[in-house]
Order: C-alpha cells, then structure tokens, then sequence
C-alpha cells in the first residue's frame, strides 16, 4: 500500500483539475500528431475528439496493427492491441511527457513504414 499512497499524495498536491488538464493536452497533441503523421498511412482515428466523452487515451485502428503492435513491443513501445485492428494508446498525465507521446506516434509510423506490402 505504500507505493499507493505516494501516488495519492501526488494527486492530492497537484489537483484532479491539473491532472484533467494535462490529459487533454497530452490527448490533443496525441491526435494531431496521428492526423499529421499516421492519417496519410491510412491510421483512422477511433477515439473521440471530444473533450467531454474522451479519457487519457487514443485508440487508432489500421489493418497492420496486430503486426505492427508486435515490433512496437520489441522497441519498448507498449501500447494496447484492440481486436480486430486498434492500438490504445495509454497517456497517463501524471507520467507521460509530451517527447514519449512523439517517441511513441513515429515508432508507430515507422513499424506501419516497414511492413511488407
């Protein structure tokens, strides 16, 4: 229960209404990144745009995914396979930074890039 309770003592000093905000922001920047970078690799978002209906992550979905999640695993960049074709890209506020989001869209591109056609 400690390392539980660092982490509460961290959400209470910084306030749920940071930690929202910092979610949105991370999930914004996640979503133009995939529409400037993964869209024209035929990524479709599957996530919400909204603010209101949306959480800390963004599902993208393309056909190769399954394949693609597989050499994202092995460069250390985890995302969620969603069956048939997502990936869920977990972005949690109070430790992901706006560089891993980066890091982790052109991992994406790149393992998309290197699939056989």
């Amino acid at each position: 229960m400690l390392p539980m309770q660092d982490m509460l003592d961290l959400i209470e000093t910084v306030g749920i209404d940071a930690i929202r905000e910092k979610s949105l922001a991370l999930t914004d920047y996640a979503l133009d990144l995939v529409d400037r970078v993964l869209v024209p690799l035929g990524v479709v978002v599957a996530t919400p745009r909204d603010h209101a209906v949306r959480g800390s992550h963004v599902t993208i979905r393309h056909s190769d995914f399954r394949a693609v999640n597989d050499a994202l695993w092995a460069k250390d960049v985890v995302p969620d396979f969603r069956n048939p074709d997502g990936l869920r890209l977990g972005l949690s506020p109070l430790s992901t930074t706006f560089e891993e989001v980066r890091f982790g869209i052109e991992a994406i591109r790149d393992a998309l890039e290197a699939q056989p056609s």
